[in-house]
């Protein structure tokens, strides 16, 4: 047990009460018998038990039980001084005080646990850590709509491949909640168990959309959007391949400014064998690509604007130069475009950016300074001819 507050009518009682360190455990300790019996206990005399009753001038004091389904959990202790007597109408006020106090406890309390079980899973459901990419620099970004007591739709994921190249992918699930969950780990286990063993992008996204249509009732009907992609570092850069299900466009960054790449593509789990077409790029080093969901260009500010597809093209023009900085100058855009307002929908952010040049130069650096560190002397390895 534990005190959460005190509080008196003046600073020098209040600091007088506050410095008492109770004993919960004492024989006679009214909190101790309180929580026992969940009864109210309303002795009218001075307590008994060590404390600065005094000096305070203590004649009487009301503990009243907070209670919570039967079991009760705290208490509630008010002192008396002077003249003053608890009367029935005080042991009531006080009694519906607890009542109140117990029930905003209960419902503290539940917020926190239900808010930690959405985030526990909202986290299962997302990159635990970043990978390191070959010739490649990653950053993203999360934030869920409401107060964070619900599992977001929004997802992404990036993974390795057997041949070497990697996959990405960024999508949006219809609905919150439980079955939004359901559908998002559908979408990202289906995508990593076929991503290996089919032959391209389009391929893996029907498969995606084959469990969607195939799924069980009772987990959820609702539809799904996706960017979905393979990319390998090469000695121009990235080469990448896309495939867009009715998701927002991508961006191109280049030195040129920023470009949507389109390609055309229907929602996933509506109907079967969706007609789909893989877009190619190439990253430049310095280049990158940013995948989003609808929740950045449909964020709103007080006048009920959308933050559209044209701010959020003039925000990354000229485009920043590394993946973080991309990710840094889009979201501050879209926060100073709300003024940090509540948002109601998910969002998410996916930038990729190819560095596969420089980390090259830098690799044969190193590797150069490794073989001559092992190499052999050449003064070492030339002898002079025996004389005649």
């Amino acid at each position: 047990m534990r005190r959460i507050a005190t509080a008196a009518l003046t600073a020098d009682t209040q600091q007088l009460l506050a410095s008492h360190i109770p004993v919960y455990e004492a024989a006679d300790d009214a909190v101790a018998r309180v929580l026992v019996s969940s009864l109210t206990e309303i002795p009218r005399r001075t307590p008994t038990g060590p404390g600065p009753w005094q000096d305070l001038g203590v004649t009487g004091y009301l503990c009243v039980p907070l209670t919570d389904r039967g079991q009760t959990f705290a208490t509630v202790t008010l002192l008396s001084t002077g003249d003053h007597v608890f009367d029935g109408h005080t042991v009531a006020l006080a009694e519906e005080l607890a009542r109140r106090a117990a029930t905003a406890a209960c419902n503290a309390r539940q917020y926190t646990q239900r808010a930690a079980l959405a985030r526990d899973l909202q986290a299962c459901l997302l990159l635990p850590e970043l990978p390191t990419l070959p010739g490649a620099e990653l950053a993203t970004y999360y934030h869920p709509a409401g107060e964070g007591l619900q599992i977001g739709g929004d997802f992404y994921d990036v993974f390795s491949l057997e041949d070497g190249s990697w996959a990405l992918m960024l999508g949006d699930v219809c609905g919150r909640g439980a079955l939004a969950a359901t559908t998002t780990a559908l979408v990202r286990h289906t995508a990593r168990a076929v991503a290996s063993f089919l032959p391209g992008r389009e391929a893996v996204v029907q498969a995606v959309n084959h469990a969607l249509i195939k799924r069980h009732g009772s987990h959820g009907t609702g539809f799904v959007t996706l960017i979905y992609g393979h990319f390998t570092p090469t000695r121009t850069g990235l080469a990448t391949e896309l495939v867009r299900a009715g998701h927002t466009l991508p961006l191109h960054l280049t030195a040129d400014g920023t470009h949507p790449v389109n390609s055309d593509g229907p929602l996933l789990g509506v109907l079967p064998g969706p007609r789909l077409v893989s877009r190619r790029i190439n990253l430049a080093p310095g280049e990158s690509l940013v995948l989003y969901t609808d929740g950045i260009t449909e964020a709103r500010n007080s006048a009920n604007e959308l933050f559209d597809e044209d701010r959020l093209t003039q925000a990354l023009t000229p485009p920043p130069p590394r993946a973080p900085a991309v990710l840094d100058t889009l979201t501050a855009a879209v926060r100073a475009f709300t003024d940090s307002r509540h948002i109601d929908d998910d969002q998410a952010v996916l930038v990729l950016t190819a560095t596969h040049l420089i980390l090259e130069c830098a690799a044969t650096r190193a590797a150069t300074r490794a073989w001559r560190a092992r190499s052999t002397p050449l003064s070492s390895v030339v002898r002079r001819s025996p004389p005649r």
